[in-house]
């Protein structure tokens, strides 16, 4: 377990800072992978994940991915598939939601302000635990998420706009929340949805062209077969793609238009990919 009770200031020093380095770097990794932190007195648990090849003295990409409110931490990271599509060394870590009085999992509490929800914490303990114990460059952490995990990750980028480099989210909202900067966006969202409708898919895709000062008219980019549109230049340092994906029946042949379409995860990890660092080493 790791005990986190205030949180450190990211290093400093020239060549660090240019770069963005996290503290962990050069640093021998804890022997076993950590599965706990405290939080605000709670015990809150999470699955972590290094590459086969973790060397400390590469600066990782690290990808925080939020499950839905029905579905946990060890089944998402089944079907996200994101790690397996990932071509550069990449931290994965899946936090789990806490249960709340319905018994669904929740990443907030209904009376917590909109600009501190309970597990924006959560969010920035783990991403200074690991800036300790492992190399990361912190200008590429990301936040994945489907359904109410989608809608925790994009409120979470808003929010974090300082740290998180850009999200990539299935059929998800945003909350009401104040943003702080720009950050690069992939929003897929199907517009049959029957449980997340896709005006609130919409409503998180006009937050992100707002924030980034992207305007229409969109063109269409790859993934063609998610019916994905860009907004912004090819080298926009910070472009939203909008997926209107067609996926409507799961693996079962059932009618399902909220699920995590089939190639979400590769559109994700390559969206990351093709992001223009913010920093050149």
């Amino acid at each position: 377990m790791i005990l986190v009770s205030t949180l450190i200031n990211a290093v400093s020093s020239g060549a660090e800072e240019k770069s963005n380095r996290s503290q962990g770097c050069g640093r021998k990794a804890p022997r076993a992978l950590s599965t706990s932190i405290q939080v605000d007195g709670q015990t809150r648990e999470f699955i972590l994940v290094l590459p086969p090849s973790y060397d400390p003295g590469i600066a990782h990409r690290l990808v925080f991915a939020f499950h839905g409110r029905t579905t946990p931490n060890t089944r998402v990271r089944k079907y996200y598939r994101i790690e397996q599509k990932s071509k550069v060394p990449t931290i994965f870590v899946y936090p789990a939601g806490l249960i709340a009085a319905d018994g669904k999992f929740s990443w907030y509490e209904r009376s917590d302000p909109r600009n501190e929800l309970r597990d924006f914490a959560l969010f920035d303990a783990l991403l200074e635990s690991f800036s300790q114990d492992y190399c990361i460059d912190r200008d590429q952490v990301f936040a994945v998420g489907h359904s109410l995990g989608a809608s925790f990750a994009n409120s979470l980028g808003c929010a974090r706009r300082s740290v998180i480099r850009g999200v990539g989210t299935v059929a998800g909202r945003i909350w009401d929340i104040k943003c702080c900067g720009p950050a690069a966006a992939l929003i897929m969202h199907n517009p049959k949805d029957d449980q997340v409708p896709v005006s609130r898919g919409l409503k998180a895709r006009d937050w992100a062209l707002s924030q980034n000062e992207l305007e229409p008219p969109a063109r269409p980019c790859e993934p063609r077969d998610l019916n994905c549109e860009c907004y912004g230049p090819p080298q926009a340092p910070n472009p939203v793609i909008w997926c209107p994906h067609a996926e409507d029946y799961n693996r079962c042949g059932k009618f399902y238009p909220h699920l995590w379409p089939k190639n979400a995860g590769a559109a994700i990890m390559d969206f990351f990919d093709s992001l223009p660092a913010q920093y050149q080493p």
